[in-house]
């Protein structure tokens, strides 16, 4: 594990030990980097539906798309995400890629909702996605988060993942004359953590740090979560690539429902 890996994991751990008991978790205000891997379970269904814009160094990434949850009961739920993704070269001579993203299905159970709420969950990608477009990985992990609400009423949120990250590799066989593909699987820990602050009944603002081994990824996130009327939000976040794997600038703006509530 290197240093960032090391402070940040240090920094949750400071957070962790320095809570003060309350009670509300703010549970209908949602991540934005760690939206499928929070703590809270669903009450009703809800669908989050926009496009997250990352610019990279030589290119950019446009998703749009749609992730959301189904409550099975109140301890169980499943969730999943699917999009569109289209992917721009700074170089004109290099054509664009677009196509579907991997199918994200993955389901999450309530450990524990006392004063501080703990669950576990899972997850699959299937690789229906476009792979010139970054996609067409069989991936899969688990993961453990927790919610925890401080007296002032801001909540501070952590997350420990472990994911099977699909690496395919290609050589060339000199004897017949083709290239040959290869893939494996390597380990990659997700580390992340954050802090959700309600300003009014109608706004929240909601801070995130996470870490990614494999990915050399490491981005800082700042955003906003707006209650509308009939049980739906407006939400906009900004994010920080703090490492070679993770987008120099994100975007994220999302439009989500909750229905039957």
């Amino acid at each position: 594990m290197n240093s960032k890996s090391l402070v940040l994991l240090a920094l949750i751990s400071i957070l962790s030990v320095s809570l003060v008991f309350a009670q509300n978790t703010l549970d209908d205000v949602k991540l934005f980097q760690n939206f499928l891997r929070d703590a809270p379970i669903a009450k009703t269904l809800f669908v989050d539906g926009g496009l997250e814009y990352s610019s990279y160094d030589g290119f950019s990434d446009l998703v749009i798309g749609a992730q959301g949850a189904y409550p099975l009961n109140e301890k169980l739920h499943i969730d999943g995400a699917l999009g569109f993704a289209s992917r721009s070269y700074e170089n004109d001579n290099i054509d664009g890629q677009s196509g579907l993203t991997d199918l994200y299905v993955g389901g999450r159970y309530n450990l524990m909702e006392d004063d501080t709420k703990v669950s576990a969950g899972g997850y699959v990608t299937l690789p229906i996605g476009e792979e010139k477009a970054g996609y067409g990985s069989l991936n899969f992990g688990a993961y453990g988060a927790l919610r925890h609400p401080l007296d002032n009423g801001m909540v501070i949120t952590g997350t420990l993942g472990l994911d099977f990250v699909e690496v395919t590799t290609k050589s060339f066989d000199f004897q017949t004359g083709e290239t040959e593909e290869e893939s494996d699987y390597e380990n990659s820990l997700t580390l992340a953590g954050g802090v959700i602050y309600p300003v009014n009944d109608q706004l929240a603002a909601v801070g995130e740090l996470m870490l990614r081994t494999e990915y050399d990824f490491m981005m800082l996130s700042g955003g906003a979560d707006y209650t509308l009327e009939m049980g739906s939000k407006l939400r906009g976040a900004l994010g920080i690539g703090l490492d070679d794997g993770a987008p120099d600038l994100m975007l994220m703006i999302s439009f989500l429902h909750f229905f039957n509530q």
